[in-house]
């Protein structure tokens, strides 16, 4: 039987039919949605774009949600959706979701951790390079007119005498490393849960979090936003860091001291940011984000066009497992 979405403006749906109901997304369509779960009988119910209440009210029969990152669901919502069992994010991090009120009503909550590896690795080599080679410096310079003895004075360092600090050697950063050993002379890892027998086999150094800031020249994070990483990055392990280094931040923004973070540029101690996440979506326009020392991305860091459609294909064969009674593969807190 191939699977159908059904009517965005009544949610109807045959009787008995599983179904899956996909909110909080700006996905223009669920043709992948329907793509991924294509022969399993289960329906998909499309309400992207709408607003939460609407979506909430029309998901509530539904088996199972795909859930975006325009809106957070908390216990009362959880408990609106009545019959579902399980909540897939479209995307790695889970903290839109209460995962706790989730496990109390007996639902998966699942994410997709493989979908845009490669292009957060690249893209925070990118904003690494950027900083290296002074690229926004002499890119504004060369538009302002200035040449020769009117350019700024950069100082730059050849990378194979410099250190690079990886901050989480999870896929993304494991992803970041191989792409960065060749240029890099030198690569320091943090991360409690890699043994340092495994992290240099990848070819570098295991570290802990204090020593690694205070011996790279240049930071990238990659952890997900928990408890325990939250504010990781924080005043005065930012004290830490080396004078001029360079921080990029493509994980999530509530891992680093905003605020802290600021203060530490604007002094110069920090040399400047690159910047994919903010504490705030979209940040304030006045606040870190408009430092000239700082490059400012829309959280994309995860965005091409292969990426997204393996991401909604990924979280439709998720649901659609733990619907079947397969097992979810990417559970985050029920076996």
């Amino acid at each position: 039987m191939t699977s159908t979405s059904q009517d965005m403006r009544t949610g109807a749906q045959p009787e008995n039919a599983l179904c899956i109901a996909t909110i909080g997304h700006r996905f223009p369509d669920d043709s992948v949605e329907k793509e991924a779960l294509e022969g399993t009988g289960i329906q998909v119910l499309f309400l992207g774009g709408l607003a939460k209440d609407i979506a909430l009210e029309r998901a509530a029969q539904a088996h199972a949600v795909l859930l975006g990152v325009s809106f957070s669901l908390d216990s009362d919502d959880l408990h609106r959706l009545a019959c579902c069992r399980a909540v897939v994010r479209y995307g790695v991090g889970v903290d839109n979701v209460d995962v706790r009120a989730a496990q109390a009503l007996g639902m998966t909550v699942s994410n997709v951790p493989d979908y845009g590896i490669e292009e957060v690795a690249t893209h925070a080599l990118a904003l690494l390079l950027l900083f290296a080679r002074g690229l926004g410096t002499w890119a504004d310079a060369v538009k302002a007119g200035q040449w020769g003895s009117a350019l700024p004075k950069v100082r730059l360092s050849r990378l194979s005498s410099t250190t690079l600090g990886i901050i989480g050697a999870g896929r993304i950063g494991r992803a970041l490393l191989v792409r960065a050993r060749p240029i890099w002379g030198r690569i320091l890892v943090f991360d409690p849960w890699v043994s340092a027998e495994e992290i240099a086999g990848l070819g570098a150094e295991k570290a802990s979090l204090e020593d690694l800031l205070a011996n790279s020249d240049f930071a990238s994070i990659h952890v997900p936003l928990s408890a325990d990483t939250k504010g990781l990055i924080s005043q005065d392990r930012l004290q830490l860091m080396k004078d001029g280094a360079v921080l990029v931040n493509c994980s999530r923004g509530d891992v680093v001291d905003e605020d802290a973070l600021r203060d530490c540029i604007k002094s110069g101690k920090i040399a400047g940011a690159g910047l994919d996440v903010f504490a705030s979506e979209p940040p304030n326009p006045t606040g870190i984000a408009s430092l000239p020392q700082v490059w400012p991305t829309p959280h994309v860091a995860w965005l091409s066009q292969e990426s997204i459609r393996d991401l909604r294909y990924k979280a439709a064969e998720e649901a659609g497992r733990i619907l079947l009674g397969k097992g979810p593969s990417h559970s985050v807190n029920l076996a």
